[in-house]
């Protein structure tokens, strides 16, 4: 697991310098800021930002994608690489990735090519071997915007399926709110009204009033239910079965699915065209899955490749879908299999954008007329027994 480290160094002129480097372990965080011509003086792990690097632990795709697209442009006008590293660090949000980016410069400085400085502060291990090879071959900042346009592919297939999950989330949200303040502070002033008038309630009212009556009696029991059910329910949901159980409704499983294959695929045809070895690129790609079969199916690429098995075969024996194993098979008798794939992964990218965005017209739907049934059914509950008491006075 990675950990954020903080660290007080000094770099080659003396000067005291503070930040933050990711790694594995105390030692490798040392070894990658001795990398980068500084000398650690102290190196402490920071729990408070690995907790937060845990939940989420990649770079921010946004900042990914400013990175290598700025630093595309500017090494195609001609400015160093260490001038270009520092105007970068100043478009940065991301912190971590501002850090990384601080370290790389350092190491530029020293005489580094980008692709070292890259797999020294743990940015992704395909992405330096794309940017080793455009090095050698003299087309870096193109293949900088390549890696720019990869992120924002990325981050577009995230936002199209967090659009799906935003709105029945705020939703059941909004409801679960309403619903406790109903229960804490409106149901108690009604079932007042009510045995102030002497009225007698229906069995349904009076078991819904009698619950009110115990939360409003334990006001401080009561907040802290109300507070910690959503965070439980959220490590459950984090868990491997909240995950499965999520995992478990196809239309979700089929766009989850299709994103990480688009990812994956997309990152093996560019290390293809980089000429690194098919199996070496299905290795590198492996983790690029979010998804524990999509990670599999390429790691068992790997082996099959290794004893020279042709990918279509390959991946129809690893077990990848249908679908993709006849557009592998596609691309490899088409001669020109990088480009075959690159246009297969772009098809999966199309299929999530547009089944997201029906998916999301349907969950607006339903988040709708849950909303309703649920303000009706709080209605019913409270005010319905004034109702049945004004028309019998009636």
């Amino acid at each position: 697991m990675d950990c954020v480290w903080r660290y007080q160094a000094t770099d080659a002129d003396q000067r005291v310098v503070r930040g933050a480097v990711i790694a594995p372990s105390r030692d490798l965080a040392w070894a990658r800021l001795a990398a980068s011509g500084l000398r650690p003086g102290q190196v402490g792990l920071d729990l408070a930002r690995t907790c937060a690097h845990a939940l989420v632990p990649r770079h921010d795709p946004r900042d990914l994608e400013r990175l290598y697209r700025s630093l595309g442009q500017r090494l195609a006008h001609g400015t160093p690489m260490p001038r270009a590293l520092a105007g970068c660090e100043a478009l940065l949000r991301d912190p971590l990735l501002r850090e990384a980016v601080r370290l790389m410069r350092l190491q530029a400085l020293g005489g580094s090519p980008l692709h070292a400085s890259m797999a020294a502060v743990g940015l992704p291990a395909r992405e330096a071997v794309l940017v080793r090879a455009a090095e050698a071959a003299g087309d870096l900042p193109a293949v900088l915007l390549q890696l720019a346009e990869a992120a924002r592919s990325r981050r577009q297939l995230d936002a199209a399926l967090a659009r799906v999950l935003w709105i029945p989330l705020a939703t059941a949200g909004f409801l679960y709110v309403f619903v406790f303040v109903t229960l804490m502070y409106a149901a108690p002033r009604t079932l007042a009204f009510f045995e102030r008038a002497g009225a007698r309630l229906p069995p349904y009212a009076a078991d819904y009033f009698a619950f009110a009556r115990e939360v409003g009696e334990s006001p401080v029991l009561a907040w802290g239910v109300f507070l910690a059910l959503p965070a439980a329910l959220l490590a459950v949901v984090r868990t491997r079965c909240g995950v499965g159980l999520i995992d478990r409704l196809p239309v979700w499983r089929e766009l989850s699915t299709r994103a990480d294959l688009s990812a994956q695929w997309a990152g093996f045809a560019r290390l293809l065209r980089a000429r690194v070895p098919p199996a070496e690129a299905a290795s590198m790609v492996r983790d690029a899955g979010r998804r524990a079969d999509c990670r599999a199916w390429f790691a068992g690429l790997v082996p099959l490749l290794q004893a020279g098995v042709f990918l279509a075969e390959a991946a129809s024996r690893a077990g990848f879908p249908a679908h993709v194993c006849a557009d592998v098979a596609a691309a490899e008798a088409s001669g020109r299999l990088p480009d075959s794939l690159e246009r297969m992964a772009r098809e999966l990218d199309e299929d999530v954008t547009g089944l997201a965005a029906r998916l999301a017209d349907v969950m607006q739907l339903a988040s709708m007329l849950l909303l309703g049934a649920g303000v009706v059914a709080v209605f019913f509950l409270s005010y319905g027994p004034i109702m049945a008491v004004g028309l019998r006075n009636a």
